[in-house]
């Protein structure tokens, strides 16, 4: 009986992380390129929280 416990137990957890991969999935922002604000020069592509820092330098191509 208790071996159907955790087997319940281990289904349930996966289908969670499972489903609450497929909602962040579809639930995500999108962030620039990998996410971080000094990993992409195309200021297009970049989130909005890298645009709005002030002090976060800008790249130049050189």
């Amino acid at each position: 009986m208790w071996q159907n416990i955790i087997i319940i137990f281990i289904i349930a957890a996966c289908l969670f992380f499972i489903g609450r991969r497929v909602f962040r999935q579809f639930t995500g922002k999108q962030t620039g390129c990998g996410g971080s604000c000094g990993g992409c020069k195309d200021t297009s592509a970049q989130s909005d929280s890298c645009k709005s820092n002030t002090d976060f330098p800008k790249k130049t191509d050189a």
